[in-house]
């Protein structure tokens, strides 16, 4: 994969973005689409998939991995075209090797006869390994460490047509053994979003919370369970994360036809007590107009990325558990439209990439 690499540095021409400095950027020449972005100390990792195959029929799709250093310089690339439909949904390194969920097959308008598959890579960029995991048929959640096994959530699809049965699963790999144990649900999460692994348990959000149905599924101690949070309206998913025996989960109403009433909301749930409690605020409250999917978390909080009602300004901003802002940074336009973002924050360094590239700002 080809990559034109350009690199700024500060004192030949500083690039400010409010509070951001422009340290380095590279843009893509395959990848179209960016689906995942990974840091691990001075390793960067990105995947995407483009439609211009060889094949060229608006349905096919090569995935690339591409290893970076922290300048953004290229190490190695891996292109992933050995079916009709590549994509590369999440990617992890742990110890001395990365991990990534492909989901490969034959994609068509109407149907999708898709599996997944757990692509094991080596330092180096060669494969290892391929685990086949079954069938799929939405994107893969990220992926999460517990204890000696990877854990990752998908939607198994009894057949290929839309209208097919699907039910989510949570899935373990054991690092040692090599085995594979699922989880499957009978209901609820169609779409996997986000996995966390604590000492509390692992959960498994869906994209959408949806009244009358699970929105998490849960695994204790090789128990699964079923979590209803209750809500109101269909809302969309942003964030989770476990602090002191409560599991966060962050969310918005973004608005539909005829309800414009658009708010962020929190759901906390005791593990202990199973009570649920939750905290609405308006975008009004906030100053929002708008605000885009795109979210990544710390663990304790989630960063962003909103439209301001007044300044119509795209920023990034750090919301605390109750929903305070704790800090507001402008976003770059000139690399990216805000929509389609993947971002990390780490050490007043900020890592984004999108279908303008990636880049890496300092942010103080």
């Amino acid at each position: 994969m080809k990559i034109k690499l350009s690199i700024i540095l500060t004192i030949i021409l500083p690039a400010f973005v409010s509070g951001q400095e422009m340290i380095t950027r590279a843009s893509f020449e395959n990848i179209q689409y960016v689906q995942a972005l990974a840091w691990h100390e001075n390793d960067i990792y990105c995947s995407g998939y483009t439609f211009k195959t060889k094949i060229n029929d608006g349905n096919s799709t090569d995935a690339y991995l591409v290893n970076y250093d922290l300048s953004l310089k290229p190490k190695w690339s891996l292109k992933i075209a050995d079916k009709h439909y590549n994509e590369i949904g999440a990617i992890m390194k742990y110890k001395e090797k990365i991990y990534a969920l492909v989901s490969q097959g034959k994609m068509q308008p109407l149907s999708k006869d898709i599996f997944l598959i757990l692509y094991i890579i080596l330092p180096d960029g060669s494969i290892a390994e391929r685990v086949p995991l079954g069938r799929t048929f939405y994107a893969p959640s990220n992926i999460a460490i517990d204890g000696q096994h990877l854990v990752f959530g998908n939607t198994f699809n009894a057949g290929t047509s839309y209208s097919s049965p699907s039910t989510p699963e949570i899935i373990r790999y054991n690092l040692t053994t090599k085995k594979i144990t699922r989880h499957r649900g009978s209901q609820g999460l169609y779409y996997p979003k986000k996995i966390i692994a604590t000492n509390a348990g692992i959960f498994l959000s869906d994209m959408y919370l949806k009244p009358n149905r699970p929105n998490v599924i849960s695994l204790k101690s090789g128990r699964y369970g079923e979590i209803l949070l209750k809500p109101k309206k269909e809302e969309y998913f942003l964030d989770s994360y476990v602090n002191k025996n409560i599991l966060t989960t962050v969310c918005v109403f973004p608005g539909v036809y005829g309800d414009m009433n658009k708010y962020l909301k929190y759901y906390y749930l005791d593990l202990a007590s199973k009570k649920v409690s939750t905290k609405t605020i308006p975008y009004a409250n906030l100053g929002w107009e708008d605000v885009r999917f795109s979210t990544f978390s710390n663990a304790t909080a989630s960063w962003l990325i909103v439209k301001e009602a007044k300044t119509k300004q795209i920023n990034y901003v750090l919301l605390d558990d109750k929903g305070n802002i704790n800090r507001t940074l402008k976003f770059d336009l000139s690399n990216g439209n805000s929509y389609q973002e993947y971002y990390i924050f780490r050490d007043n360094l900020l890592l984004k990439a999108n279908s303008s590239g990636i880049q890496l700002y300092k942010t103080e």
